[in-house]
């Protein structure tokens, strides 16, 4: 940099401070933001300086490319996504120790082995790289300085090194917050919009299984009596909507449910008099249910089941139901609808609909539906995991 041996140092990083920290505060895409940052650096350089600030990705276990508008694209691309490791260049090992790698010459450096070829293809002989943290220590990225001559660091240099990092820092971290701050209001919506769901739902099914019940009441108290255990029911399958946690040491197998007794608990609600002819299970005995992924079995089913009561099989009196699981390359089940009202669910795409496609998604599975005259066959594959068989 030009600067660095000038008299007046100490007022040009001053200076240099001041306009980063006034584009940081001008806000805007990171990119945008991290690339002027690296021009207003370069700018005193004439040239002689390209600079780089690589991202962390959310695991911190790779480096993403931030900005480097002055370095060659072909260059960029092979570096973006290097692991954070030792070895791994200048910034792939500052990121990983938390500490400045000064690599004066790339071409007889060891951290350089698998990038020297296209460094060196690029004119790139030295790289200074700096870990930029953030205020509670977690490595954020790097910063790094390519020269195209072999290069020793002075004392000046790590003095604007070390500016441009804490700078830096603060445009990343900004950036991190608000970005934070938009995925907890897209939380909250969804889970505004799902409340709003299920209350619905719990009115719609209340007043279904009211009228359902009605009809098969042979006086006032066998009436109440079904009613209220059926509502009993529902709130248990509700209950099992609601995450669980388990001890971080205790065996996943030993906490599993049987899906079965999940799928009970959930269909209690719609089972009718005589639920042996209404909902029939088949091949489900042997099948069990991780705790981490109790809350989306259940979740699934719920909403499955919801869906029938209110515009399938389990709408209507001459209606039923089979639950079937198979296992092969996964854990396939399938849920067959029959015999409901002439109107087929196959038009409805509510939230519902769209909550158990998410959720199967969540759990790296797939669903489909085949549609039939006389009903719908919805199938679900879940990878084994998943599902204990």
């Amino acid at each position: 940099m030009t600067y660095i041996n000038s008299p007046s140092v100490s007022s040009e990083l001053i200076i240099a401070e001041r306009d980063i920290l006034a584009r940081v505060a001008l806000g805007g895409p990171l990119k945008d933001v991290l690339r002027d940052i690296i021009l207003l650096i370069e700018k005193p350089a004439n040239g002689e300086l390209l600079a780089s600030i690589l991202l962390t990705t959310e695991d911190g276990k790779n480096l993403v490319e931030g900005a480097a508008p002055s370095l060659p694209a072909e260059y960029n691309a092979a570096v973006d996504g290097i692991p954070v490791a030792i070895g791994i260049g200048s910034c792939g090992t500052a990121a990983f120790t938390g500490e400045q790698v000064m690599v004066s010459d790339i071409a007889v450096d060891p951290l350089w082995t698998n990038y020297r070829d296209i460094a060196l293809k690029h004119g790139l002989r030295a790289c200074w790289s700096m870990p930029i943290r953030a205020a509670d220590g977690t490595i954020l990225g790097t910063f790094a300085n390519y020269y195209q001559e072999p290069r020793e660091p002075t004392e000046r240099d790590l003095e604007v090194i070390g500016m441009v990092t804490r700078t830096t820092a603060i445009a990343i971290e900004r950036y991190r917050n608000e970005l934070a701050r938009e995925r907890a209001e897209e939380q909250r919506l969804l889970l505004i919009h799902e409340l709003n769901h299920r209350v619905k739902n719990v009115f719609a099914l209340a007043d279904a299984m009211v009228a359902m019940t009605a009809k098969s009441a042979t006086g006032v108290d066998h009436f109440s009596a079904a009613v209220r255990g059926r509502l009993r029911a529902l709130a248990l399958a509700h209950d099992l909507v609601r995450p669980k946690t388990t001890s971080a040491t205790q065996d996943v197998s030993d906490a599993a449910v049987p899906l079965r007794q999940i799928m009970a608990d959930i269909l209690a609600p719609y089972d009718g008099e005589a639920s042996s002819e209404k909902i029939t299970f088949v091949g489900t005995d042997d099948i069990r249910v991780p705790s981490a992924h109790i809350t989306g079995i259940a979740l699934i089913l719920h909403e499955l089941a919801t869906n029938a009561a209110k515009y399938g099989a389990l709408s209507s009196d001459q209606g039923h139901l089979v639950i079937s699981c198979r296992h092969v390359d996964s854990v396939q089940i399938t849920w067959s609808e029959r015999d409901g009202p002439a109107k087929s669910v196959s038009d409805h795409t509510g939230f519902g609909s769209t909550l158990i496609k998410r959720t199967v998604g969540n759990l790296n599975g797939r669903i489909t539906y085949e549609w039939r005259i006389d009903g719908v066959d919805i199938i679900i594959d879940l990878p084994f995991g998943t599902l204990l068989v």
